[in-house]
């Protein structure tokens, strides 16, 4: 990737954008959505009520023809709008559970998804029900797409703003045949088609509406219940028999299952095949660990892995290890074919 080019069109993207939130006066992802939408149609600022006036409509309008993105590769446009969500996440202030998932995560997925699912002729259907801008979802298809594998996928939010920045960056990203996005929050029943894979960066916290989250096994009988919990239900609800769940999640996951429903819910629904902790160094506490989670749903030949892939990913920087740990995990994800 030219990151030089990079640099210069986010220069241009950034202008745009803080010219578009003065005038509207609104927050920076506000002003980011609505310009990357702008963008993906025709290339023109959208005018209502009178705002952005006359004058900064052609002020904006004169700064997209410099962003003429079609043109461009669906990495560094994906860059691109990634580096505007990490400006508006410092910008805003935005919350924890919407902040975006490096790219050096998500290519790990990517890569373990690509090394479980290695039939290159058939296409592989992803979803991920907290897509969020759909950077981890976009790095994921990208990956597998340059590897031989036709992808198509769907993602669900409950943020109608995150939802239409995911859209329009899929449109410029060229994606629009493939993905398909809906707003909705994910817990509850949902139009989508059963996916071969799961991938997700999944929220953490407890989830509010106690009443919905009744028809759950992962919920508590009193009180409300985690909504990482119940999003690991819900991705292996609408997966095939046989697929994969590739989930972000809390390192201390097992740990915090006290009374062990989620493990009981697990043992009936499939096969917990991995857990790998990320490496510490890329996160600022340690109560921010994450691990990636692997697990096979029940069913089509599925089988419980003769020795699951426990462990701690060593820190990316350090090329022997990360070699070592590469050779390992192919090696295993032999055995799983």
């Amino acid at each position: 990737m030219n990151m030089d080019k990079l640099q210069e069109l986010f220069e241009k993207l950034d202008e745009a954008v803080t010219l578009l939130q003065k005038e509207l006066d609104v927050s920076y992802i506000e002003a980011l959505a609505e310009t990357i939408q702008n963008l993906s149609y025709e290339g023109k600022a959208q005018q209502m009520d009178g705002l952005p006036s006359d004058e900064v409509i052609a002020q904006l309008n004169r700064m997209y023809r410099k962003l003429n993105l079609a043109e461009e590769e669906r990495e560094l446009v994906r860059k691109l709008v990634q580096i505007g969500f990490i400006k508006a996440i410092r910008e805003d202030k935005i919350q924890s559970n919407h902040q975006i998932t490096p790219d050096t995560i998500a290519f790990l997925l990517a890569y373990f998804i690509d090394a479980i699912k290695a039939n290159k002729e058939e296409t592989i259907h992803l979803h991920d029900l907290a897509a969020g801008s759909g950077n981890l979802l976009f790095v994921v298809m990208d990956y597998l797409n340059k590897r031989g594998n036709p992808v198509t996928a769907e993602a669900v939010d409950n943020d109608d703003l995150l939802v239409t920045l995911a859209a329009n960056s899929a449109h410029l990203q060229q994606w629009d045949d493939q993905v398909k996005f809906t707003h909705s929050d994910s817990l509850q029943e949902l139009l989508i088609e059963p996916a071969d894979v799961a991938v997700s960066d999944l929220p953490v916290g407890f989830y509010p509406v106690e009443e919905r989250s009744k028809k759950f096994e992962t919920a508590f009988a009193e009180g409300h219940p985690y909504a990482h919990f119940l999003m690991l239900e819900q991705h292996m609800k609408y997966l095939k028999e046989g697929g994969w769940g590739f989930f972000i999640v809390p390192k201390n996951l097992f740990e915090s299952d006290e009374t062990g429903i989620l493990m009981k819910w697990l043992k009936k629904t499939g096969y917990l095949q991995g857990m790998l902790h990320l490496p510490e160094n890329l996160f600022q506490s340690a109560q921010a660990q994450k691990s990636i989670l692997m697990i096979q749903k029940a069913g089509a030949g599925a089988k419980q892995a003769e020795q699951v892939l426990l462990g701690t990913i060593p820190a990316l920087k350090d090329a022997r290890k990360i070699q070592d740990f590469i050779k390992e995990f192919h090696n295993w994800s032999t055995l799983m074919l």
